[in-house]
């Protein structure tokens, strides 16, 4: 993993770049949450890589939104490792939110009953976690 500035300095884009054998995970600091974007294809190869490398953003236990709508593949290993993923942080109450893409579709298409939470794109993502920490304010005593 390095940590690089966006190619257009006015506008930052992305903080950390994590090259896994066939697929970069782009991570952007986000004020409500940490967002993780993945680019190209994740199988058996790269899968648990990729999955310790998320959980490495994980410890600072903020809301995480992984974003699959650049991924080409997602293999069974790769499907795994994102149940896993999800079933960890509910376990732990983090929030997290997994935006769908087409490398999602054939397989959440074949299991049904995946659980996993998924949301149209970032700025559902986002709006979810903002209207969750509204209703926090403003109900005192709710954890999280």
């Amino acid at each position: 993993m390095h940590a690089v500035d966006s190619p257009d300095q006015r506008r930052p884009r992305y903080r950390y770049v994590v090259n896994c054998d066939g697929a970069q995970m782009f991570v952007y600091a986000r004020s409500l949450a940490t967002v993780v974007r993945m680019d190209g294809g994740i199988d058996a190869s790269n899968a648990g890589q990729i999955a310790a490398e998320i959980r490495r953003f994980t410890r600072a236990r903020t809301p995480l939104i992984i974003d699959l709508t650049h991924l080409d593949f997602l293999g069974i290993e790769g499907f795994q490792q994102l149940l896993a993923l999800n079933h960890q942080h509910q376990a732990a109450g983090l929030y997290c939110r997994i935006v769908s893409g087409a490398a999602l579709h054939p397989l959440i298409r074949v299991v049904k009953d995946h659980g996993l939470p998924l949301v149209r794109n970032v700025a559902e993502a986002l709006q979810l976690i903002e209207d969750a920490l509204a209703t926090r304010r403003q109900a005192p005593g709710l954890v999280r």
